[in-house]
């Protein structure tokens, strides 16, 4: 049975409340299986029977992870579910949905009639697509990125050299930070295994080394967090970052991994860790060269992710403390700002600040409307929003809901 649901099939499953019975066992949402999800109680290890708890570091009876093989249930199931019925999952007309199966499609049965372009075509269009990403315009990047898939898929075929082949891994990466915006689907994992072989052929560090980020957050996204530190600081001692003059573009990635790699300790739980994590990315802002785009660009990473690790971590109150109290941050670009915002709503609403969060989603809806129309957790967040007593400005927020494509 679980071979079958690995691969996309439910053959002689089809009562709905057994499916639900099966992602409450295995840990997964229902929707991997095909069905919508509705609140399940946790299931009690106890219940799993002796030694198949789902621990980070226990193994089954084969000496497979569970948390791994979830991740390759969740992927599989993922992928079968919106093959069988992709639009079934959310509200007709959510950008999410829209913005995931246009690029799942793209993945799953990219163009093969695209025609290769020069390397500095090539490069011009990534440049194009990334201006769309953090300007959060979402659904013109999806357009573009389908399109842009084919193209440097071709050219790699056709030129298949390292210059080519980095930007195919480039291609992915975006692809891959799109799609890690919305609900887990699966299709993340494809976009992140492209980019890594990709990257490889490349043998360029940097690029390498960000296409390791990626693949971290999939498996980050996927619940091990464990895999996810361990493949982002991997990436991190490629860079060359331990001379007396080192280069600033692997200074201000390796601030950047290490980042990452304290955000994945804190949805581990891991507070010690992600403060020492967070700590050495602030250590590494201050080599790079002051008043740079590089320094600040970095500076604002490192205090976004402070507000984003403490958050997970059940401390609003040091996230908004860090928040107040640190510099003015200068945002490279609008999807990061937006990002920032965004953390800084949910610590409102877990601090019990209903209010000064509906006041900071209104500010993101302003100047990035596709980041709550878009990205998962904000989406949550307004529909926690929405059945709170607290709200005093229903109307507005409902409004907000209705432009976003939010149920409420």
């Amino acid at each position: 049975m679980i071979s079958r649901l690995e691969n996309g099939r439910r053959d002689g499953i089809n009562d709905v409340e057994t499916l639900r019975r099966l992602a409450a066992v295995l840990e997964l949402p229902a929707r991997a299986f095909g069905i919508l999800d509705t609140p399940t109680p946790p299931t009690s290890p106890a219940h799993l029977g002796a030694g198949n708890t789902l621990g980070l570091h226990s193994t089954g009876p084969e000496g497979v992870d569970p948390v791994r093989r979830r991740a390759f249930l969740l992927t599989a199931g993922m992928v079968g579910a919106a093959a069988a019925a992709p639009r079934a999952l959310a509200a007709p007309g959510d950008t999410t949905v829209r913005l995931a199966t246009s690029l799942e499609d793209a993945l799953i049965r990219p163009p093969t009639t695209a025609q290769p372009a020069t390397a500095q075509a090539l490069t011009t269009a990534l440049a194009c697509a990334r201006t769309d990403f953090r300007s959060c315009r979402y659904l013109d990047l999806a357009t573009r990125l389908t399109d842009l898939i084919g193209i440097a898929e071709a050219t790699d075929r056709h030129d298949g050299t390292p210059t080519t082949a980095a930007l195919l891994a480039a291609t992915y990466n975006l692809v891959t930070r799109v799609l890690l915006k919305s609900d887990a689907s699966g299709s993340e994992w494809i976009a992140a295994d492209r980019a890594m072989r990709a990257a490889n052929a490349a043998g360029d560090p940097l690029v390498l080394a960000e296409a390791h980020r990626m693949l971290g957050s999939a498996f980050r996204r996927a619940g091990d967090h464990d895999r996810a530190q361990e493949l982002t600081l991997a990436a991190a001692d490629h860079l060359d970052v331990r001379t007396r003059a080192p280069h600033q573009g692997h200074l201000a990635l390796h601030g950047l991994l290490m980042c990452s790699a304290g955000y994945a300790a804190a949805r581990a739980g891991d507070r010690h860790r992600a403060v020492e994590l967070l700590d050495e990315a602030h250590s590494t802002t201050a080599r790079l060269t002051p008043q740079t785009p590089a320094h600040a660009e970095l500076a604002a990473n490192v205090l976004s992710h402070r507000v984003s690790a403490h958050y997970l971590l059940g401390d609003a109150g040091t996230a908004l403390h860090h928040a107040h109290t640190a510099p003015a941050p200068r945002f490279p670009d609008t999807e990061r700002h937006a990002r920032y915002l965004a953390d800084l709503a949910l610590c409102f609403n877990q601090w019990d600040k209903p209010n000064q969060a509906h006041k900071v989603l209104a500010a993101i809806d302003g100047f990035a409307p596709d980041e709550i129309r878009t990205r998962s957790t904000i989406r949550r967040l307004v529909g926690d929003l929405l059945g709170s007593s607290g709200i005093t400005a229903k109307h507005e927020l409902r409004a907000l809901a209705h432009r976003a494509g939010i149920p409420h």
